[in-house]
């Protein structure tokens, strides 16, 4: 490898599945899209899926694929594409496309194809990194002289999500420093098949979304229930976001504490931007977006809870263990002692994050979230937008650390524009370190 490669690596949470391929520097930026559809923030857990084109060997990941081993696995997503994952771990690694003018074709004709290695490969961006090569031709180690590693065009299928979604803080998803050279489009449907919102412009308008006060309290029991759906349906649970809206506004007028989630004025529950690298890595986004309920608020078999459901984490591991039929094809892996991370064992969507510390509470990945207010949630979510994101140090000094800045920028613009209040957690963050300065 000389000064002028670039050395791709796509990995997994777990590390069993690594792909590599070098490339010339001037072949970069890859070309990257974003999208927002239904399906892709069910598959993914995080509000959007992101991907580029891998430049490397389709037969390496063609071979990995048809091993038979199930280490990566396949699921059809669609007619013509297929994610392919983990098996040990969950984490998305790659889009698979069947390169063909008919969209629709029989699975034999799909298998040959795989087998021709013809297939094209879209590697989910989450699991991209890079090392640059330097003049004496060792590594300079992750990201570090790389560059900017994707440029997306543009985002796809904003319209699936009713309320907007991600997209109105990734209008500069490549860095402020190349929003003016390089606009990122936005597409309500289909790339060039679909009306295009125009540039500058929030969709839907602000002055058209619900107040940040609305939530689920007055709801009945089936309105106040939001599912919580993988794409394939394997998992299908019940979060009832109403009954516990109403519990912890009773649990607070009774003088308790309420868990650290939940905004004391509507009692909603925290919805957040993670930057960390493993979530990153395990749900192929670049930020993660997680809301947060107590166990004893999901229902496991239908939308009432009954005898047996798991309420805390032991029993939760236990069952999956089980491989009790309520949790239909839930599977979790062991990132690190003490801590969880849930997901569909068969198209691969992240359901769960949960640590041994906090026994009673999961973290939920928020695009699973079936809320017919839109993919935000609002109604059940309460966002915390600009200030500090969690983990936020691990995008710094890595090609995705302009995109860190940008969202920033822009989510702390909209939510002034809107009049959403800052968090409760970002007030006393603010308000313990001024005290810290006087």
């Amino acid at each position: 490898m000389t000064a002028n490669a670039v050395a791709l690596n796509a990995q997994c949470l777990c590390k069993a599945q690594t792909f590599t391929t070098t490339i010339p520097r001037t072949s970069l930026p890859l070309k990257g899209s974003s999208c927002h559809c239904d399906s892709c923030r069910h598959v993914t857990g995080a509000l959007r899926s992101a991907d580029a084109e891998w430049p490397g060997p389709a037969a390496d990941i063609a071979a990995a694929a048809n091993s038979g081993d199930g280490t990566l696995k396949r699921y059809q997503f669609s007619p013509r594409s297929h994610v392919l994952f983990c098996g040990v771990c969950g984490s998305k690694m790659f889009w698979e496309d069947i390169d063909s003018p008919q969209a629709y074709q029989p699975q034999s004709a799909q298998q040959q194809q795989r087998e021709a290695g013809e297939a094209r490969y879209f590697v989910f961006a989450g699991v991209l990194s890079a090392a640059a090569a330097a003049a004496d031709g060792d590594g300079d180690g992750e990201d570090v002289g790389v560059g900017r590693l994707v440029r997306y065009e543009d985002h796809i299928f904003a319209g699936d999500t009713l309320d907007g979604g991600a997209v109105c803080w990734l209008r500069r998803l490549n860095g402020e420093d190349d929003a003016a050279a390089h606009p990122v489009r936005v597409w309500l449907g289909g790339r060039g098949k679909s009306e295009q919102v125009p540039p500058g412009e929030q969709w839907p308008a602000i002055k058209d979304l619900a107040a940040h006060g609305k939530s689920l309290k007055a709801a009945g029991e089936k309105e106040g229930s939001v599912p919580i759906r993988c794409k394939c349906g394997g998992v299908d649970f019940v979060l009832r976001a109403g009954e516990a809206q109403r519990d912890f506004e009773a649990r607070q007028k009774n003088g308790e504490q309420l868990p650290f989630f939940v905004d004391p004025v509507t009692h909603k529950f925290l919805a957040s931007l993670d930057c960390c690298d493993s979530c990153r890595i395990w749900a192929g986004s670049e930020m993660m977006n997680w809301t947060f309920s107590l166990l004893k608020h999901i229902s496991f078999a239908g939308g009432k809870p009954v005898d047996g459901d798991p309420g805390n984490i032991t029993e939760l591991r236990a069952a999956v263990d089980a491989c009790d039929p309520r949790l239909g094809t839930l599977k979790y892996y062991a990132s690190s002692p003490g801590v969880q991370r849930y997901f569909c064992g068969r198209c691969s969507a992240s359901v769960f994050y949960a640590c041994d510390g906090r026994p009673d509470i999961v973290d939920i990945a928020l695009g699973l979230l079936a809320s017919p207010d839109g993919a935000r949630a609002e109604s059940v979510t309460s966002w915390s937008l600009g200030g500090q994101f969690s983990w936020e140090q691990d995008m710094v000094g890595t090609w995705r650390e302009g995109m860190l800045h940008a969202v920033k920028k822009d989510s702390e613009q909209w939510r002034i524009e809107r009049g959403y209040p800052k968090s409760w957690l970002r007030v006393a963050r603010e308000q313990k370190a001024q005290a810290g300065g006087n």
